[in-house]
């Protein structure tokens, strides 16, 4: 469904968390995440590696990183989310 599920270690959670994010109308967060260039869950965590580094930017801007935080915990059960650098 989304190009962005085969860049990462779990496409059905990612894929759930996309979903998610398109079903709330988070749009424009859907958009970023859409372009990164990998995703990775590990235990409790969630690293994204954007696409470049303006994404990267948007991403790690407070209120858009509580937002990140807050979808991701409720979605796909992570405790917190690590933005890494583009």
């Amino acid at each position: 469904m989304f190009p962005s599920t085969a860049r990462g270690n779990n496409p059905e959670r990612w894929e759930k968390f996309l979903t998610a994010l398109d079903e709330k109308l988070q749009l424009g967060l859907l958009d970023y995440l859409k372009r990164v260039q990998s995703y990775h869950f590990e235990e409790d965590v969630l690293y994204i590696v954007p696409g470049n580094s303006e994404d990267q930017k948007y991403l790690q801007r407070d209120a858009v990183f509580q937002q990140l935080q807050i979808l991701a915990q409720d979605t796909t059960g992570v405790m917190s989310v690590k933005v890494k650098a583009a």
